[in-house]
């Protein structure tokens, strides 16, 4: 009896042991096959600087900073621009184009709600397309939307249609926010900027409104958003101005500053807190050539002009190296641009060589300056009254002198620039950026023939048959090819006949905590688009095991 309770005890140890050098094989093996990650996890409040008080919450009517900051995070267009500038799906989750190109068919996200809970549908569409295309609208989408045809379809469906020809850039028109009809379907267009609803915003956006005071705002994350943000609040504190916000942040009162000036930017680099992102701006700054002006209607002198002025040297004295050199009308974050159309580069003896083939001749008496059928080689620089303008504009005065143009620099205010100057054509050569409107690469109001101001924005007076047809099927087309094509064959005369001398695209600088992790710049058209992937940005995490690939 004895002899057999201690086999069978025997066994069970065996049994046990052979269990216990599985279970450890198993979990030795596994540690070998796993790791422990972080992950971003909900919670959390991120603190930044808001420069003055927000003037209109609403995505219709905003236009300062502060306004278009909320607007970004409160509210959802139908579609929403990418890193890139691309237009992809927001509360659209798909659309279809017509073969004529001017019809467009959106079909709408089911399931999505109000931040007080109502549910979107195309009702709200309809509603917020006709705000803006009301005579009585004065805001900045008018121009855009005056014309367009707006139907619906269904619950879930509305068919947008162009009046005239197809336009290309159309479809980015549709990012901007839609409003609630339940909310403001009874208020007059006239009545929409006093409305509380401007203070008291109601939106679809991954945040919503919790708290708004003089000198406070918070947000809350929409936790039914798609995708659903993982920071938990967003808190803006109000300032008068930027250079305030930054020595805030060096106060550590917030932990992001919207906007770094590129002479600040050394000083917080030594922070070892706070990362600096750097973006580009859809922005290019140029010198403008008026080519009604005698002495500039000479593609030559223009030529030489562009030879003569060394763009690196201009950057590193007007933004201390923080801009990229522009080597053309469209920028080089685009899918458009043509990166083997000729560059404009930097030759003194080309340049020199050039007015002697224009006729315009060195000094007999020996002087610096050049003359041609006895009349000086003279020229005035416009700009703004900005330090930086004036740094360029000083820098390019100080380049052509070297090959014999006495050239003069003018500033006067930012207005006064544009309304009394550039539109008038009232200048010679003039310093100026060029602000696109949004991400698409079309170039037509600056560059067209039609659009020679003051009745457009071709301030340079430029005309050109051939360069006036690629623009024409550039914006006309939808097929990609085809505008890549357009396009090409625009630069490449833009290079050989240079009505403006495009000097660098400036880049945008931001701080953010380190603490604050997830943000990845892209193209910036506006400081709102900062927030871009804000539903990416995270400060908390949580560990996770993950299983290694074999």
């Amino acid at each position: 009896m004895a002899s057999s309770s201690g086999r069978r005890l025997a066994t069970q140890l065996v049994i046990a042991l052979g269990g216990i050098l599985v279970v450890a094989f198993l979990l030795g093996s596994f540690a070998q096959s796993a790791e422990i990650t972080e992950a971003p996890d909900f919670g959390g409040a991120y603190v930044e600087g808001l420069a003055g008080f927000p003037q209109s919450i609403n995505p219709v009517l905003a236009s300062d900073d502060a306004s278009n900051t909320l607007v970004s995070l409160l509210f959802d267009g139908l579609t929403r621009t990418d890193p890139q500038g691309q237009v992809i799906p927001n509360l659209a989750e798909t659309w279809d184009i017509a073969p004529d190109a001017r019809q467009y068919t959106f079909h709408l996200r089911d399931g999505v709600r109000w931040h007080d809970g109502t549910l979107f549908s195309a009702d709200d569409v309809i509603f917020t397309y006709g705000v803006l295309r009301d005579p009585a609208y004065s805001g900045p989408y008018g121009a855009q939307w005056r014309d367009v045809n707006v139907e619906k379809l269904d619950r879930l469906t509305v068919r947008l249609s162009l009046p005239k020809d197809s336009f290309a850039p159309f479809l980015e028109f549709t990012t901007v926010g839609i409003l609630p009809s339940h909310i403001l379907g009874t208020v007059g267009v006239r009545d929409l900027p006093a409305h509380r609803f401007n203070i008291q915003p109601v939106g679809t956006g991954p945040y919503k409104l919790k708290e708004l005071t003089p000198d406070r705002i918070t947000l809350e994350a929409n936790t039914s958003h798609t995708p659903s943000p993982w920071l938990s609040r967003i808190i803006f504190r109000i300032y008068p101005n930027y250079k305030t916000i930054l020595t805030a942040l060096e106060r550590d009162e917030v932990e992001g500053a919207p906007l770094v000036e590129p002479g600040d930017v050394v000083r917080l680099q030594r922070r070892k807190d706070v990362t600096i992102y750097d973006a580009p701006e859809n922005t290019v700054t140029m010198l403008f050539m008026n080519t009604a002006n005698p002495v500039l209607s000479d593609r030559l002198v223009r030529q030489a002009i562009t030879s003569a002025i060394d763009r690196g040297r201009v950057i590193e004295l007007a933004r201390n190296g923080h801009a990229r050199r522009a080597d053309g009308p469209i920028l080089p974050s685009s899918w458009a641009y043509d990166p083997n159309v000729r560059r404009l580069e930097y030759n003194l003896l080309r340049a020199r060589a050039l007015l002697d083939e224009a006729g315009w001749t060195a000094d007999p008496a020996g002087g610096p300056g050049r003359q041609k059928e006895g009349n000086p080689l003279r020229l005035v620089v416009l700009t703004n009254d900005r330090p930086e303008r004036l740094a360029v504009a000083g820098e390019v005065q100080r380049q052509l002198v070297t090959i014999g143009i006495d050239v003069e620099v003018q500033a006067t205010g930012a207005g006064g620039l544009v309304q009394d100057f550039l539109l008038p054509r009232k200048f010679e050569l003039a310093v100026y950026s060029w602000d696109f409107n949004g991400f698409d690469p079309d170039p037509y109001s600056l560059w067209h023939s039609t659009q020679v101001a003051p009745a457009g924005l071709n301030i340079s007076g430029f005309s050109n048959r051939k360069s006036d047809e690629a623009l024409e099927r550039g914006r006309r087309s939808l097929d990609r090819m085809e505008r890549l094509k357009a396009y090409a064959e625009f630069q490449a005369i833009f290079a050989e006949e240079v009505p403006a001398l495009p000097l660098y695209l400036p880049t945008y600088e931001y701080a953010i905590s380190t603490k604050i992790r997830g943000v990845r710049t892209g193209i910036v058209a506006n400081p709102p688009d900062r927030f871009r992937n804000v539903t990416d940005w995270f400060a908390k995490t949580r560990r996770e095991i993950a299983t290694r690939g074999s």
